[in-house]
């Protein structure tokens, strides 16, 4: 996670500020680099994982699509692999629906995927009314909810 905090003397989690890709919150502290909030759960066994994509290292800008940096340009390989495997229907689970999973949901729908987000396995955060904002963005956009 890029330290917008540090970089913003004064403001707090949850404030927005506005960077050069567009408006940016300031997120609490979190999934920082070579700390085990940033490590995969203990019982994830990630061993036989072809691909494991990582985001929201770039000092600059921050990522919560696991398509394209918050940019919405730089894309991070994701779907270029899936394309190369014949894979065009993906099942996103993940934290934040209203973040992280829909800006994925609706990435992936608009370089072709057929997406269903799995409820079940998601968790939102709710700033503002942006959960039940996202539940309408990725409907609207065709995204399948089980």
């Amino acid at each position: 996670m890029p330290p917008f905090l540090l970089g913003n003397p004064g403001r707090k989690p949850f404030d927005r500020i506005t960077l050069p890709y567009g408006e940016q919150i300031l997120w609490p502290d979190h999934c920082i680099e070579g700390t085990p909030g940033a490590e995969f759960h203990p019982k994830l066994n990630a061993v036989h994982s072809e691909l494991i994509i990582r985001k929201g290292f770039h000092r600059d800008i921050d990522s919560y699509s696991a398509f394209f940096e918050n940019d919405r340009h730089t894309p991070t390989g994701l779907a270029g692999y899936l394309r190369e495997r014949g894979r065009m229907r993906i099942f996103i689970v993940g934290l934040a629906t209203d973040f992280c999973v829909t800006y994925s949901a609706l990435d992936a729908r608009r370089l072709g995927f057929e997406v269903t987000v799995i409820e079940a396995g998601c968790r939102g955060i709710d700033v503002n009314g942006s959960l039940a904002a996202a539940w309408q963005q990725m409907t609207e956009a065709g995204v399948i909810r089980t």
